[in-house]
């Protein structure tokens, strides 16, 4: 078997050449399996009679239990170590699709997705916090480039199988996350070397539970923008989401026994950081999402042909990973790197936007591939100067950070960018109409005809509502532009700041472990051995 010898010091660990991929495999165990249960809610929610409110809980029960619980989870990586936690966070992944699987009710699907969401949050966070003790601190940012490409074929791979078996049952779809439950089982042991664990220290369970409820708060309220943004549904989390989260601040800024260290909150490489988590995943979120429902609504694609279109966007992203690691495994810095991603993303997306109107796949070819690599070259500064940043002692809390604040800005993508284009195509739709002479009275009648069609496809039968959805098609449009528009400005300009902040350089990597030199210089080579 091939091995890695990193030597730090007096301290030679030997870890197997695998340890990076099998890492990256189960982050895309995790990033695959809300794809899956997307794909399986359609069946899911008829055989269980779900109600359209409950339908959209259960759509992000997963969601809200990974980022609620991940940090939590991280922190208890760094108590009882990382790779007895991971182990029976594989456990509980697997338990919860299996319960989802034999749902016989709403609630059991519920609580399953939510037992998901704990346990498949606490592989990746676990997963990632892992990269830092298998590969020395100066080969950092080529082992993210490879977790990050690997992670996407993986999430590419499982979506497709997770997928096709919805074809012959909701249920059996689930059950492919088992599969991959006792494959890590037995490769963990083997693959993976134990790390030290991180002694003494509060557990500070005020922090941990300001935190969770926190997040869970804000991220439902997000989850209603498209509902309504001046709904009690969405404005009473919300602000209770930020009550919260603020005295989550407070409080870890005047406990001693904190869990999480906020003074990051204060170092602009933490915050450059931040900035480029913010390209990766708003980004991600506003491209994948809103392509998708441009091809769909506006080019009439079907399901698997909008999979194909996907496949530049995803490919790019692939080799992005692989190219951007190797270059800063050479020299590029993180600041390099990140200005390369947020351009490249400027530039897809502005292509996006002005060619929006493509009728073959060839139109929006250049802004995918741009678009693709760009997002994915921001995120390997992204969790690279994370890793970098964490603290020996805060190791498992401020890694798994990254996937919180990942959700944070996904969520806010898809949230916003989903009401931007509906309430440009609405207003557009009834602007045109009117201005076709179709009285006021009569416009509601029309709006309901795109609605029915956005809902199931089904084409409208009256003048006024076959003159309604071709406005809302042209409206669509014109919305998708604008928004893709924005977003493109708003990674510009983030862009810039992470680019400033990490003016002055990245500061010294912290170690691994406590009582490791602070340093990735000279005392840390690697080695491959058979």
């Amino acid at each position: 078997m091939t091995t890695m010898t990193t030597t730090s010091g007096a301290n030679v660990k030997k870890v197997s050449a695998l340890a990076i991929p099998l890492l990256a495999f189960f982050g895309g165990v995790q990033g695959s399996a809300p794809n899956v249960a997307s794909t399986a809610l359609v069946g899911a929610s008829r055989s269980l009679d779900m109600t359209g409110s409950t339908q959209a809980l259960a759509a992000s029960m997963q969601t809200l239990a990974i980022a609620a619980t991940v940090i939590t989870t991280g922190l208890m990586a760094d108590r009882l170590g990382r790779r007895r936690v991971l182990m029976g966070a594989l456990i509980v992944g697997g338990v919860g699709t299996v319960v989802v699987s034999l749902s016989i009710a709403t609630w059991m699907y519920m609580l399953g997705m939510a037992i998901v969401g704990v346990g498949l949050g606490a592989v990746y966070g676990s997963s990632f916090a892992y990269i830092k003790s298998v590969v020395p601190l100066n080969r950092l940012a080529a082992a993210m480039g490879t977790f990050t490409a690997i992670v996407m074929v993986t999430t590419l791979v499982v979506t497709f199988v997770g997928g096709s078996l919805t074809a012959i049952n909701w249920r059996v779809a689930f059950l492919i996350f088992p599969v991959c439950s006792i494959i890590g089982l037995i490769l963990v042991p083997i693959l993976l070397p134990k790390v030290p664990v991180v002694k003494g220290g509060s557990l500070d369970l005020v922090g941990q539970l300001l935190l969770g409820l926190g997040v869970i708060s804000f991220l439902y309220s997000v989850s209603q923008f498209a509902q309504s943004l001046t709904s009690p549904k969405t404005l009473v989390p919300l602000g209770l989401g930020i009550v919260l989260l603020a005295a989550f601040a407070v409080w870890e800024s005047r406990y001693s026994g904190h869990f999480f260290p906020m003074e990051l909150f204060r170092s602009p490489v933490f915050l450059a950081a931040l900035c480029f988590g913010f390209i990766y995943n708003f980004g991600t979120s506003v491209a994948f999402l809103q392509l998708t429902n441009l091809w769909q609504y506006i080019n009439g694609l079907k399901t698997s042909e909008v999979s194909i279109w996907q496949l530049p966007l995803m490919l790019a992203g692939i080799a992005a990973g692989l190219i951007i690691g190797r270059l800063m495994a050479k020299g590029m810095s993180n600041r390099t790197a990140g200005l390369i991603g947020g351009a490249l993303t400027v530039a897809g997306f502005v292509w996006l936007g002005l060619f929006h109107a493509a009728t073959s796949i060839l139109g929006f070819l250049p802004g995918l591939i741009l678009g693709g690599a760009g997002v994915v070259v921001a995120a390997v500064p992204f969790g690279n100067l994370i890793l970098r940043e964490a603290p020996a002692k805060f190791l498992g809390p401020v890694s798994s950070a990254r996937t919180t604040v990942g959700q944070f800005f996904y969520t806010l993508g898809f949230a916003l960018s989903t009401v931007m284009i509906d309430k440009l195509t609405t207003g557009g739709t009834v602007n045109r109409l009117t201005a076709a002479g179709v009285p006021a009275n009569q416009l509601s009648t029309g709006l309901d005809a795109v609605n029915v069609y956005a809902a199931n496809g089904t084409q409208p039968t009256t003048s006024l509502g076959k003159q309604a959805l071709a406005d809302a098609a042209l409206s669509y449009g014109s919305a998708f532009r604008t928004t893709i528009l924005i977003t493109a400005v708003a990674v510009a300009i983030v862009t810039v700041i992470a680019t400033v902040l990490l003016r002055k350089g990245e500061g010294t990597p912290q170690p691994a472990h406590e009582g490791d030199a602070p340093s990735d210089a000279g005392a840390d080579v690697m080695t491959a051995s058979a």
